[in-house]
């Protein structure tokens, strides 16, 4: 067996990471508590408001001081699809500090919509099939969930309709004409991917069966 760079046996108590893998998890923790993305979804969204935001508080260019500074990703989904932009953001990473992005997070929330915390990164998509017609919803893993509960929900799965399958067009084009609590789907991280397959399923047929 081949030598690890990352391991090494030590007789006394086992295997053990090498002091070199102990400094780049570290480095990885650190950096992972340094990079965010922040959503804001809904239906309707102030969009001018939003782009004038977006220019007064991020910016692309990295300071030299790169010591407090945060990597944030910014994401929108507006329900209503003649208002969304597809990606206008999101593929932008943004280089502030800790002071510029409570400010900019506060000018998000008195805007209409929901804007939470994302994890940095973690955006995807989720396919069903269901009778024959392929959907597709774009998927991200929410840091904190305000939930039509009273309490709030930390850490759960964030579902949208999106336009990845030519068959999401029979319903992307009426999200916004439907009750909010149909115009996006959220999932517990403990689901299951059948638990998960089914309730995204469940979740389309209920799309599928309202009339508008």
């Amino acid at each position: 067996m081949s030598k690890s760079k990352y391991i090494h046996y030590n007789p006394r108590y086992g295997w053990d990471l090498n002091d070199d893998a102990h400094l780049e998890m570290w480095l990885f923790a650190k950096a992972q508590r340094r990079q965010v993305t922040i959503l804001s979804y809904g239906c309707d969204l102030d969009h001018h408001t939003i782009k004038k935001i977006v220019r007064h508080y991020l910016t692309t260019e990295k300071p030299d001081a790169a010591e407090d500074t945060l990597e944030i990703r910014y994401d929108t989904y507006d329900a209503n699809s003649n208002l969304h932009t597809e990606n206008q953001y999101y593929f932008e990473t943004y280089f502030i500090s800790e002071n510029t992005l409570a400010a900019f997070v506060q000018a998000l929330h008195r805007l209409p919509g929901t804007h939470i915390r994302c994890e940095f990164n973690v955006r995807g998509h989720f396919e069903v099939n269901l009778n024959g017609v392929e959907f597709s919803t774009r998927v991200l893993k929410a840091l904190d969930f305000p939930s039509m509960y009273k309490e709030d929900l930390i850490g759960r799965y964030l579902l949208f309709i999106d336009t990845e399958s030519p068959d999401n067009e029979m319903i992307r084009h009426k999200i916004h004409l439907l009750p909010k609590e149909l115009q996006s789907l959220s999932l517990p991280l403990d689901s299951s991917l059948l638990q998960r397959e089914r309730l995204v399923k469940d979740w389309i047929t209920a799309i599928l069966r309202y009339e508008v």
